[in-house]
């Protein structure tokens, strides 16, 4: 009789410990919405750094944790909410741009998160235009 109540037990724990640590490693349903997705900084000078926050809240049910926020060049810096956002909350994600190449530019950055739509797209543009003492030794 111990037996069967030992392995009955010992089955219960196993489940319940089985379906706990299953459902914490699957759980990839955390949400971002960004209050904006894109930003024009306009005309910049050349070696002016220019910076934008995009700010956004986790409307869903799970923490949001925010992995990794890659830049498409080396221009592009970016930092970001660390510790994990808990539902209702915001955050921001700060994106620096260093204006060392005249011209138009077009940035995309992708922020890696724990949700099934990750990664959420954002992007940047403007120009760089030369200061004009430089534009008229150029002439």
């Amino acid at each position: 009789m111990k037996n069967k109540s030992f392995k009955r037990i010992f089955s219960i724990t196993c489940w319940i410990l089985f379906y706990s640590c299953s459902s914490n490693i699957s759980n990839n349903d955390a949400l971002i919405q960004l209050v904006e997705t894109k930003n024009n900084f306009g005309k910049l000078t050349y070696k002016q750094e220019a910076e934008y926050i995009f700010e956004f809240t986790n409307p869903g049910k799970t923490p949001l944790v925010i992995s990794n926020v890659e830049t498409s060049c080396g221009c592009t810096a970016a930092n970001w909410t660390k510790e994990p956002v808990k539902p209702g909350k915001s955050g921001q994600i700060m994106i620096k741009y260093d204006a060392d190449s005249p011209g138009i530019f077009h940035k995309t950055i992708k922020v890696h998160y724990n949700g099934k739509d990750s990664p959420a797209i954002l992007k940047i543009k403007g120009q760089v235009t030369y200061p004009e003492d430089l534009e008229d030794s150029v002439k």
